[in-house]
């Protein structure tokens, strides 16, 4: 019996010698995998150094970028060039037209399309307007720029893609009387163009006008920039067209 309980003693002893073999091999193992990150914490701060460097470098660069954007945007060719663009808003004085249908009813024998606000009579007013010295056209808010175009669509007009409808607004900034006058000479836009048809129309010059700016795209899918020497002489075009037809 005395043999027995010394070799349960030494049986015990021995489990418990070995669970704590590897309850110690188990924590060393941890301490190993854990151990880099606080042997990195130096790493780590010189890498954090680095990091806000950087990001006071990006910072700097920033604030130049915003510097130079507003000196760009105060250099006047830059100012005159966006404004020619339509892409700025402006104020001015200038002329204020409204132009509208026929009001009274129409007899039966009257074709109602001939007292109507056509497409290309309000296309022929903004161009009455831009040769009269006009530095800025909206009609009905939608500012006029190079590449807006005048359609019929229906009964409704489109201005660039935006469909219209009477009673039409046209705003132009320039000269308020040179505008008038260009609009209202013998033989002029007006005579021609809406007394036949009994159009509607008002003008009133305007102290202070604001026509939006351009709200649409710029796509440019055949037009390319070039230096002014590869201009291709109007000449040499005609013959090199003539080539081709031959």
């Amino acid at each position: 019996m005395k043999n027995y309980s010394w070799k349960l003693g030494v049986g015990l002893a021995s489990m418990l010698l070995g669970m704590l073999l590897v309850f110690q091999f188990r924590t060393e193992t941890n301490v190993k995998y854990y151990l880099p990150q606080f042997r990195t914490a130096s790493e780590l701060a010189i890498k954090w150094n680095r990091l806000q460097t950087d990001l006071n470098k990006k910072e700097d660069e920033l604030k130049n970028l915003r510097m130079q954007l507003q000196a760009y945007n105060q250099d006047k060719e830059v100012n005159s060039l966006r404004m020619a663009a339509g892409v700025t808003p402006l104020r001015g004085p200038g002329l204020e037209i409204t132009l509208a249908d026929v009001q009274r009813k129409l007899k039966s024998y009257e074709d109602p399309n001939l007292f109507i606000v056509h497409y290309d009579q309000l296309e022929l007013l903004v161009n009455e307007l831009w040769a009269a010295g006009a530095e800025a056209v909206a009609v009905n808010g939608e500012r006029i720029v190079a590449q807006t175009g005048f359609s019929c669509a229906g009964t409704t007009i489109l201005v660039g893609v935006k469909k219209i409808a009477p009673p039409y607004l046209i705003r132009a900034i320039g000269d308020p009387r040179t505008l008038k006058a260009a609009l209202t000479i013998p033989g002029g836009f007006i005579e021609n163009q809406l007394l036949p048809f009994e159009l509607g129309v008002t003008l009133e010059m305007k102290s202070d006008l604001y026509i939006p700016a351009y709200k649409g795209s710029f796509i440019f899918n055949d037009a390319r920039v070039v230096d002014e020497e590869e201009e291709t002489p109007l000449e040499v075009m005609i013959i090199e067209e003539e080539k081709g037809e031959e």
